[in-house]
């Protein structure tokens, strides 16, 4: 009673709490939607986040178009990796185009959720391009600090390429304050590692950096050296942007050692490798050098030639930037229309948020009285349902003792009928020991006795010999199924199972039929499959075979034949023994079918005890096995045996 009174509380809390969740869930399904393709989402927003580096070069508007984008969509979806990315990316862009205080506003913004999302490898990148806006405002300590903490999280998380960058960018700090022989230590690194890595482009970078510090250090011989092995690796790489800047200065140290011959070649392979690479600053560059080498020269027609060129390139650099200038005024304007945007759509969330709130605590009073009544109501049910609780433990009762009367009942009819059973199979023992045994046994008394009396000729005590020898082999047949078919009564009799060759058993068997087989001309055919293998117990399958035989030898005229023969089908594996004798008709197959016991005798008048069929019947049916009949009068019968493909051993493996 206690019992049920818990469970009836429990589903009515429940069901209230289920209430109110269903409508806490639908107040708040305006608020955000839920993303059910966030993987897909994810990575379009990466997409566009690695989409703008190859654009920046030809549109920076274009290219923070695109993160705007990429903001948007981590906001609107909460993909906050995504968002912290695209913050760095616009910083990034922002801090190229001069913007930078608002590209540092960003990089911290980047930096802050990078470390609330546990993303200290993109904390790290962020902190390393605050050192860079530090570094060009000439606050070296705070730069080095950043660019330490950077580089010592880089190498715990093992990230080679940009422990080599940090080290870069440490080396032209120290640079930048005078510091030489630090700066070159840390290029000296970054080379070495780099080496280790296999990473060309800081390879490249150590060497041009290096170049770049051995020109403040009026080392020319050094510095050619190392341009001209950062040269090869942009050579070898196909980075005509490098080949441009290495090129540059070259150019610009062969025109120091005024080495014109020199400085004109490096000029003008700056020139063409800018012309190629679309840079428009490092052609001017490389053309402003031309123009100046041919003023020392004083070669009037090349001067005029290189001031027109340069008076194009500027006008096509001032064309562009005033393009990519509106291209990025207008998304930037766009950014802020849309953060205003985002701003209205925070305030109303908020306004519709406190509705919600007001609607949540007018239902959950309601909910409260609900409750209330609906705990009265129980209280005032239970106590109707208490009376009527009893009167059903009371029936349980009277329908348990019932059921066990029942049962009690069905267990006393089992045993009557197994007592019955056992009277009626020792009613067929009884029958077969007193007619098929004692039988033959006076039968051969009365043979021994004439024979002992002298009163038979010897060649009517040979015959009487060959009926003696007929009846013995019958007795002994019969003897030994009796037995077997005992055993196997015996509860707890083990029954051991092994591979058994049954077209060697049926050759056995043969053999052993040959004296009746012969005395009727009979021709027995063995055409079992020579590798058919069935796991069973020898002597079961002996004893089948055996009586299966006796039968067919006995129902078979004389010159008639039989045949012993195999099958395999998909669910079962069957021998068949076929003979040519007179056949069974249908009422007789019904009886045997029927388990009755049943004998007749054959065609010369052998007797039978009728015990064979119904043992064979029993011995199959313990082992899964079954017996079929085929037959018509006049036309011989089948008898086969059948077990389920498992049974079958092939090549001396199971068949599953």
């Amino acid at each position: 009673m206690r019992l049920r009174n818990r469970v009836s509380k429990y589903i009515i809390i429940k069901y209230c709490l289920v209430l109110w969740g269903a409508f806490l869930l639908s107040s708040q399904v305006f608020a955000q939607q839920t993303i059910q393709i966030r993987p897909r989402i994810a990575a379009h927003i990466d997409s566009l986040n690695d989409v703008i580096y190859p654009r920046v070069k030809q549109d920076a508007g274009k290219a923070f178009a695109i993160l705007n984008e990429a903001e948007m969509l981590a906001s609107q979806y909460k993909y906050t990796t995504g968002l912290a990315v695209a913050y760095l990316n616009q910083a990034d862009l922002l801090n190229q185009q001069g913007y930078s205080k608002r590209a540092l506003e960003l990089y911290y913004r980047s930096m802050q959720l990078s470390q609330v999302n546990n993303d200290i490898y993109n904390a790290a990148r962020a902190e390393q391009y605050i050192s860079v806006i530090k570094r060009d405002d000439g606050n070296f300590a705070e730069a080095e600090k950043l660019l330490n903490h950077t580089l010592s999280v880089f190498k715990a998380l093992n990230k080679p390429n940009d422990i080599i960058n940090a080290l870069l960018k440490l080396g032209l700090l120290k640079t930048e304050q005078k510091d030489y022989p630090k700066a070159l230590e840390y290029f000296n690194q970054a080379e070495k590692l780099s080496i280790s890595s296999n990473y060309l482009y800081g390879k490249k970078k150590s060497f041009y950096n290096r170049a770049l510090l051995y020109q403040k250090l009026s080392e020319p011989d050094s510095a050619i050296v190392n341009l001209n092995k950062a040269l090869a690796i942009d050579v070898s790489s196909g980075d005509e942007l490098g080949q441009a800047q290495s090129y540059l200065e070259l150019s610009r140290i062969y025109k120091g050692n005024d080495n014109k011959d020199q400085a004109e070649k490096y000029a003008r392979l700056a020139y063409a490798a800018a012309d190629s690479a679309q840079a428009p600053s490092l052609l001017r560059n490389a053309v402003q050098l031309l123009l100046r080498i041919s003023r020392a020269r004083l070669n009037k027609d090349a001067v005029i030639q290189w001031q027109e060129e340069l008076i194009f390139i500027d006008n096509e650099i001032a064309e562009r930037e005033r393009r990519e200038s509106n291209n990025f005024i207008d998304a930037l304007r766009a950014q802020e229309e849309e953060q205003l945007k985002v701003q209205q759509r925070v305030l109303e969330v908020s306004r519709k948020t406190e509705q919600q709130k007001t609607l949540i605590a007018l239902y959950t009073g309601f909910l409260l009285v609900f409750v209330v009544i609906v705990f009265m109501l129980s209280y005032n049910y239970k106590k109707a349902k208490r009376y009527s609780y009893e009167l059903n433990l009371r029936k349980e009762k009277i329908e348990q003792q019932v059921s066990l009367l029942d049962k009690l009942n069905n267990d006393i009819m089992q045993t009557n009928k197994q007592l019955e059973d056992d009277n009626e199979l020792k009613s067929k023992l009884l029958s077969i020991i007193t007619h098929d045994l004692r039988k033959p046994l006076a039968n051969t008394q009365s043979i021994i006795h004439l024979v002992n009396m002298d009163l038979v000729t010897q060649d009517e005590a040979r015959e009487l010999f060959i009926q003696l020898e007929a009846q013995y082999n019958r007795v002994i047949t019969l003897t030994d199924n009796l037995l077997f078919w005992i055993r196997g009564q015996v509860s707890g009799a083990a029954v051991e199972l092994k591979p058994v060759n049954l077209h060697s058993v049926a050759d056995d068997i043969i053999e052993e039929q040959k004296i009746p087989s012969n005395d009727k001309k009979i021709t027995i055919y063995n055409r079992v499959d020579e590798d058919m293998n069935w796991m069973t117990e020898t002597e079961t399958i002996r004893i089948v075979f055996r009586n299966l035989l006796n039968n067919a030898i006995k129902f078979t005229p004389e010159g008639g034949s039989i045949e012993v023969y195999s099958a395999v089908t998909d669910t079962e594996t069957c021998v068949t023994v076929k003979d040519s004798g007179i056949g069974i008709s249908a009422d007789v197959i019904s009886r045997i079918n029927g388990e009755n016991y049943y004998t007749t005798k054959g065609t010369q008048n052998e007797e039978g005890s009728g015990f064979g069929l119904m043992l064979i019947r029993d011995l199959l049916k313990k082992h899964n096995g079954a017996l079929k009949i085929a037959s018509e009068p006049g036309k011989g019968s089948a008898f086969t045996i059948s077990f389920p493909i498992r049974t079958l051993i092939a090549n001396s493996r199971f068949v599953s």
